[in-house]
């Protein structure tokens, strides 16, 4: 019987095994790490395999996998990328992505690099651990002036990701990401500088199969600066697929996909559509994010979960475009300080107060030690509206920014 590997089934990953499971294809869990970490604790579900193995040596791993005569060797979250890349060659050749890309797909600056080869416009960056190596490269670019983004080159949900304008000081903020710990608790031995992105920045989630993309869903960002932090949430939301941005978006991504060496599996893109064009911001060779599975699926009626099923039992009808079946809208909460979370009723009446509410994930209610929203991880959570009406989603987002201004956080 065939099995499908699962590399570090985490967050969205982890819905990938009960759907393989009600297609009678069992899985079985490689872990890059011995426990999970601590950001993806909550979403291990062990009990969804029949076995579970550590990627420690990975030439015994291979044999035993080998065994389980593999359908696919797929990544869960981000970590798992390029774990799962290694063996899916080494089990399935040809059957993932361009092997010789694969850190283009995990590694920011190696985005660039490829994106670079490739001839595909993309931001100017630079990834350093010397602080003076990074002015003299700003000066050489007419950028010391200017606007610039600093972050870790292997992290996610807008971790460390701070913005740098004229005047400000940079290198303490270079300082600050260079050697600490990010949130996949891997040490940044580097630093990405990039110039800034200005405009309107989107959500490009993909499907492919042998090089030929398909479109599963666009989402439009909303976010904001918090001081010296950049891609502070403030909600994302579907976009219906005959609106003039998509097909310059898409084809822009399509460049970028090619350029990485992404042939098979889901996408997740985030591009930013600037005065000059589209550029790319990161792409991650996973499947979307969080919740964002399930909010695909209720806006379109498909996701990138459903499509990785299809392509790999079905083996068809994994490419193809998207419909919009409903306006969807995440809308996303932020706590003004670190303590306890005050003036927080109405956050627990919100299904009497919104018509239009599908769902929240509120973790924090009155009450609650919270802190600082900072970034997606630190938000206070998010609440999913889905209508016919787009107005009626503008009103009940409304009411949540009021609910929102209502709340203190109290010294703890």
């Amino acid at each position: 019987m065939h099995n499908v590997v699962l590399v570090d089934p985490y967050s969205a990953g982890s819905a990938l095994a009960p759907v393989f499971a009600e297609r009678g294809v069992p899985a079985v869990a490689v872990l890059t790490t011995p426990e999970p970490i601590a950001s993806f604790l909550t979403t291990w579900h062990p009990e969804h395999f029949s076995e579970v193995f550590v990627l420690d040596d990975e030439d015994k791993l291979t044999r035993r996998l080998r065994e389980l005569d593999p359908l696919c060797v797929l990544p869960g979250a981000e970590s798992g990328v390029e774990a799962a890349e290694r063996l899916s060659e080494r089990l399935l050749p040809g059957r993932s992505n361009v092997p010789e890309l694969s850190a283009a797909r995990r590694d920011k600056w190696q985005m660039a690099l490829a994106l670079a080869d490739a001839g595909v416009p993309h931001l100017r960056q630079l990834s350093s651990s010397d602080a003076d190596e990074v002015a003299e490269w700003l000066r050489a670019n007419d950028l010391s002036d200017s606007a610039i983004v600093l972050k870790p080159q292997n992290s996610a949900g807008a971790d460390d990701v701070f913005v740098a304008r004229a005047g400000d000081d940079w290198r303490a903020l270079f300082d600050r990401i260079l050697g600490s710990v990010n949130r996949l608790e891997l040490t940044n031995t580097e630093v990405l500088v990039q110039e800034l992105a200005e405009g309107v920045e989107y959500e490009v989630d993909t499907y492919s199969v042998d090089g030929t993309h398909g479109l599963v869903s666009v989402w439009r960002y909303a976010k904001q600066s918090l001081g010296n932090r950049l891609g502070l949430y403030l909600s994302t939301t579907v976009i219906p697929p005959g609106e003039e941005v998509i097909a310059p978006l898409f084809g822009y991504v399509r460049q970028v996909l090619d350029a990485v060496g992404l042939r098979n599996g889901p996408a997740h893109v985030e591009v930013m559509m600037t005065p000059a064009g589209p550029r790319l911001i990161e792409v991650g060779a996973r499947l979307a994010g969080s919740d964002q599975q399930d909010v695909t699926r209720l806006a379109v009626g498909d996701s990138q979960v459903d499509r990785t099923v299809r392509h790999w039992v079905e083996r068809k009808h994994a490419v193809s475009g998207y419909e919009l079946l409903r306006h969807v809208r995440s809308v996303y909460l932020s706590a003004p300080g670190s303590g306890v979370l005050r003036s927080a009723e109405r956050l627990g009446r919100l299904a009497e107060l919104l018509p239009t509410l599908h769902n929240a994930v509120l973790p924090h209610l009155d009450g609650s030690v919270v802190a600082r929203t900072v970034d997606l991880w630190t938000s206070l959570g998010h609440v999913v509206l889905a209508s016919d009406d787009p107005d009626a989603i503008d009103r009940d987002e409304a009411l949540l920014r009021e609910i929102e201004a209502e709340l203190r956080v109290e010294p703890s």
